[in-house]
């Protein structure tokens, strides 16, 4: 069930791989894969959830997909994502805040900039309901949710995390409460439950989040049932009634390791319990206005031969890439002082995105040429 690392040792998950679309964005110059699932149901007529998953160290993306997430999409209607995590020494590793002597992976590597790409790549694409993007992540890719928690949390409804807390070189200062599941075994032998060496302990990530969200305390306990031979039980800790309608929910797995629990072996499946919790919880439609406020615009939308690129403001600058559907670059220029217009004459009609990627700015926008 999990392949064991030197070092920082993040354990991967080995189950069933299932098929997406893979596919690239360019994130500050840099070419960041992830693979999508878009549910067979989906039609576009309604705004749906995007879920993003986060695979652990020395994991990647197509093992990933075996958690199965997007196999609840085609009923749940929601949009999955698979992001894949650059390379380092140790192998494919998030620059998540986990450190270990003072170690950090990939730590120059915009990881926040590459989710918050994701999400408004996607939105071009597909019908996203902005006020309900999800994270969950395993391992390193629990100790990335937290992270996506603390410094993206205007984008970020909820996140779920599995064996990973607030890494130890993280600066967690979230700007709004925010809902997060936390799954962690107590005879984990590789993210340990008490005297974790690369973040907080699982009990200190629950308090962090319970007082944060400024939830009612104690939380309300359950014992779960325990309907498989496993040598596990699970203790649900439940804390309610925080700010923004937030919770906390935690998941003690007594005598589980480092490891993704999964239906018919275990007493819980972590993917259905993590979508169960996700679906209870959206932004307000005023967090979505005031931190995604547009900074690209284009004119006229469709365009025959001249398409006119606006910035929110004349500082905006850096490359605009001109993209097909499948992420393909057709033309890339430089954006400088808020302002260019491109000649898309040439271009076959169809659908198109625009991606301004700068210091300061990262945005998607689609348009139509006629």
């Amino acid at each position: 069930m999990k392949t064991r690392l030197l070092a920082i040792a993040f354990s991967v998950i080995s189950l069933s791989v299932v098929a997406q679309t893979t596919k690239t964005i360019q994130v500050g110059g840099v070419t960041r894969q992830y693979k999508e699932y878009v549910a067979g149901s989906y039609t576009g007529a309604n705004p749906v959830p995007l879920v993003i998953c986060l695979h652990g160290l020395g994991d990647n993306m197509t093992n990933f997909s075996g958690i199965g997430m997007h196999l609840l999409s085609d009923s749940a209607q929601f949009i999955t994502l698979y992001p894949q995590a650059m390379s380092s020494a140790y192998g494919t590793a998030w620059n998540s805040g986990a450190s270990y002597m003072g170690i950090t992976l990939n730590p120059t590597v915009d990881d926040i900039g590459f989710i918050s790409a994701l999400i408004d790549s996607t939105a071009a694409l597909y019908n996203i309901d902005l006020t309900r993007v999800y994270a969950t992540g395993f391992s390193m890719g629990g100790f990335m949710c937290n992270r996506l928690a603390c410094q993206l949390g205007t984008r970020i409804c909820a996140i779920a995390s599995v064996a990973g807390t607030i890494g130890t070189s993280c600066t967690c200062s979230p700007i709004r409460a925010t809902p997060v599941a936390h799954f962690h075994g107590t005879a984990d032998g590789t993210v340990a439950y008490t005297g974790n060496a690369y973040g907080n302990d699982a009990e200190e990530l629950v308090s962090f989040w319970a007082d944060f969200n400024n939830c009612d305390t104690p939380a309300v306990h359950t014992a779960l049932p325990d309907i498989e031979a496993d040598s596990m039980t699970v203790d649900l800790y439940q804390y309610l009634n925080g700010d923004l309608n937030s919770e906390v929910w935690f998941y003690k797995v007594n005598g589980a390791d480092h490891t993704w629990l999964v239906p018919g072996t275990n007493d819980i499946s972590y993917t259905i319990e993590i979508w169960n919790f996700f679906k209870r919880f959206q932004h307000t439609t005023l967090d979505i206005e005031n931190s995604n406020a547009p900074k690209l615009s284009v004119y006229p939308n469709p365009a025959a031969d001249m398409l006119q690129v606006n910035g929110f403001n004349s500082a905006d600058h850096g490359t605009l890439t001109l993209m097909d559907l499948s992420g393909r670059t057709l033309m890339q220029t430089c954006f400088e002082n808020g302002f260019t217009t491109l000649n898309v004459s040439q271009l076959p009609a169809g659908i198109y995105l625009l991606q301004l990627s700068g210091d300061n700015v990262f945005e998607t926008v689609r348009f139509v040429k006629e």
